[in-house]
């Protein structure tokens, strides 16, 4: 019994490391801290992306990331100014954007980020947008001059600018290919994105860009955990706290981004916020799967098959750690950023 209880402990450490990673995968990661961290988001959407922004700002304040950079997998430049705006705000200006470009996008209806941008209430730091890199080749550039196995992704959009790194070839910033590259730099992948337990839904980030998501659960070379659709869904980030809890801000951009998604008072899903505490607490705050291997249809739904030494997870919650968790954004994003203290 010692013995099986000694075995035990073992994998709960490696799991521990990369949060669902199997024992063999962690065995190479490197412990950097602070994790280094790429955001890739479809700010404009839905406000949940601006919370899950919100909370790696005071991450990165705290000293518990190195945010590199924020990618868009949104079109328009509204969407990009919008970042501009939170990175002033918070008092990262200097945090590089990279979008992706010749994308279709239909879901412009409600573009909250443009709507803030209108309100003209918020500094900027740039100027040309519409000039702004590749995100596939900012990709290149940044994980080129990171530690080998040391930069968790966290993707809460389409998987649309992953794809095209992944295809990318060599160039002047790696000798690699682009899954080669991925496999050296990048330590695992973090997305909100799917749906396992709602075998008929057709998630929202799969269907937008469903060859790219096909691929990158395809081909993906790193361990992947997913929060899928209905983790988020079950918590819900309340009105009252956008309405009551930020006096201290008479102008604050997330704020303004909620109250212009839809209709005050409402409590929104906290999707792509589960994707962001996943890396910041790992095996705290949700339950992870076993190992397998999740594959994307033709119609855009998920299925996760169990697979020994598959690199591929999905978090699940129950009633107590949904309320653990909104304890948790309840804390954090009504705090003072440290840009404003």
């Amino acid at each position: 019994m010692k013995k099986y209880s000694s075995l035990l402990f073992v994998c709960f450490i490696a799991w521990l490391l990369v949060g669902c990673s199997s024992k063999t995968s962690s065995e190479k990661q490197s412990d950097i801290r602070p994790i280094p961290v790429i955001f890739d988001t479809d700010m404009g959407n839905d406000v949940d992306d601006a919370l899950a922004l919100d909370i790696l700002y005071k991450s990165m304040d705290k000293g518990d990331i190195n945010l590199l950079a924020l990618m868009l997998n949104k079109k328009g430049e509204g969407a990009a100014k919008f970042l501009d705006i939170m990175n002033t705000w918070y008092g990262y200006p200097q945090l590089p954007i990279g979008i992706a470009k010749n994308i279709e996008d239909g879901n412009e209806n409600t573009n909250y980020a443009q709507s803030v941008c209108d309100l003209n209430l918020f500094p900027t730091t740039l100027t040309d947008y519409a000039n702004l890199p590749d995100a596939h080749i900012l990709y290149r550039k940044l994980l080129a001059a990171q530690p080998d196995h040391s930069v968790v992704i966290i993707s809460t959009g389409f998987s649309t600018n992953l794809a095209r790194l992944l295809d990318t070839p060599a160039d002047e910033y790696s000798d690699l290919n682009g899954k080669e590259l991925i496999k050296q730099k990048v330590k695992y992948m973090s997305l909100m994105a799917g749906a396992i337990k709602m075998a008929d839904h057709r998630e929202f980030n799969i269907i937008q860009d469903l060859p790219a998501a096909q691929k990158l659960f395809a081909e993906c070379p790193v361990p992947l955990v997913t929060s899928p659709f209905e983790v988020g869904n079950a918590i819900k980030y309340p009105a009252k706290s956008i309405e009551n809890d930020f006096g201290w801000a008479p102008q604050h951009p997330m704020v303004e981004a909620y109250k212009a998604y839809m209709q005050m008072p409402y409590d929104r899903q906290t999707w792509d916020l589960t994707a962001v505490l996943q890396v910041l607490h790992p095996n705290e705050y949700m339950t992870c799967s076993e190992e397998g291997k999740i594959t994307v249809d033709e119609v855009g739904l998920t299925h996760f098959v169990p697979m020994k030494g598959g690199m591929q997870y999905y978090l699940m919650t129950n009633e107590e750690q949904n309320q653990k968790i909104l304890d948790y954004f309840l804390n954090i994003i009504p705090q003072k950023p440290k840009s404003k203290q």
